[in-house]
C-alpha cells in the first residue's frame, strides 16, 4: 500500500514588501500622527477618512499605467466589469470626495487624510508595498492667497521631524 504524502503546511511569514508592527512602533507612529493632526487642526484643516478601495476610474491619472489598470496598484475587476483598486495614495481619494460633494462643501475646503496606502511595486530596502501616507489638501477661490497658511502648517509639523519642506507649485 502506497503511503499518502501529506500536503505541507504553508509557511507562517509576512509577504515580501510588507511588515508587521507591534507595541512601541505602533505607539510611536500613533503619537507622531496625533501631533501632525494637532497642527492640521490648529490651521483649520479637518480630518477626512475615505475608503481604502477606489474605482480605477477615480484614481485616473494617479495610476502608474492607465492602459493596464492593475499595474502598480493592487486592483481587481468586478463581475460587472468595473475595476477597483486599493488606494495608491491619499490625494486621489480626496480629489474624488471633493468632486463628488463639491456643491455641499464649504469654501475654502480644507481636509487632511492619514493612513495606509498600497503599491504593487517591487519592494527593496526601505521600500514597502504598504506604508502610511499623510496628505493635506485645500480647494478655495484664489487659492494662492491661502498658500502661506498652508506652507506654515507644513513647516511647523514636518521640519522638527527632520523632513525638508518645499512648496514648488502654487498653481
Amino acid at each position: 500500500m502506497a503511503k499518502v504524502k501529506k500536503t505541507p503546511r504553508p509557511k507562517a511569514q509576512t509577504p515580501k514588501g510588507f511588515r508587521d508592527y507591534a507595541g512601541a512602533e505602533v505607539a510611536q507612529r500613533d503619537a507622531m500622527l496625533g501631533q501632525i493632526a494637532e497642527v492640521y487642526h490648529r490651521y483649520g484643516f479637518e480630518v477626512l477618512e475615505t475608503s481604502a478601495v477606489e474605482t480605477v476610474e477615480a484614481l485616473g491619472k494617479f495610476l502608474p499605467d492607465v492602459e493596464r489598470p492593475n499595474a502598480g496598484v493592487f486592483a481587481w475587476q468586478e463581475e460587472e466589469g468595473d475595476w477597483l483598486a486599493l488606494r495608491y495614495d491619499l490625494t486621489a481619494p480626496l480629489a474624488r470626495y471633493y468632486a463628488q460633494f463639491r456643491n455641499e462643501l464649504p469654501s475654502p475646503f480644507r481636509r487632511y487624510a492619514m493612513g495606509p496606502v498600497w503599491r504593487n511595486e517591487k519592494p527593496g530596502p526601505g521600500r514597502f508595498r504598504q506604508f502610511y501616507n499623510a496628505t493635506l489638501i485645500q480647494w478655495a477661490p484664489q487659492m494662492w492667497r491661502r498658500m502661506p497658511k498652508f506652507a506654515a502648517c507644513w513647516q511647523i509639523r514636518w521640519k522638527p521631524l527632520g523632513f525638508r519642506v518645499a512648496i514648488t507649485s502654487c498653481g
